[in-house]
């Protein structure tokens, strides 16, 4: 796959290098993890995969709002297996779902042969300018949950 550098805030500058490729019409994102990465048993950290997985999927839900922006409400977060230093942490992100303003999305991340972690989470488009309240924005545009 012909892997290119992505940065879409500076949070995820903060991760580290960031990178996605296409094949067959599929997106996958890619980091290895570095010494920054690890806990102090020398894995690689909750926190770090959980911020992997939430900035995989916000990029496949941000890529299904047309490159609107939008956010995390809701994310689940499985851990299977542990990453070390050095290890090409491999993600697909897939839409499950699709609404007006909402976006479904699964995503697995492996090294090697190996399942690390796997997730699910939901993202809602925003509007940077509107007098609304997130609450108001939500029930106008979904209906409330």
């Amino acid at each position: 796959m012909n892997w290119k550098s992505i940065s879409n805030s500076q949070y995820s500058k903060l991760l580290g290098q960031l990178e996605t490729a296409s094949n067959d019409g599929k997106d996958f994102y890619r980091m290895f993890v570095n010494n920054s990465h690890l806990n102090s048993g020398n894995f690689a950290h909750g926190g770090f995969l959980m911020s992997f997985l939430d900035n995989v999927m916000g990029n496949a839900a941000f890529k299904s709002f047309d490159k609107a922006p939008c956010v995390t409400i809701s994310m689940t977060t499985h851990f299977t297996h542990s990453a070390s230093i050095g290890d090409e942490l491999i993600a697909q992100p897939i839409i499950e779902k699709k609404t007006k303003t909402l976006s479904f999305v699964n995503c697995q991340v492996f090294a090697g042969d190996n399942l690390i972690v796997s997730g699910s989470g939901i993202w809602k488009i925003v509007h940077r300018k509107s007098t609304n309240t997130v609450n108001d924005k939500i029930i106008k545009d979904d209906g409330g949950w």
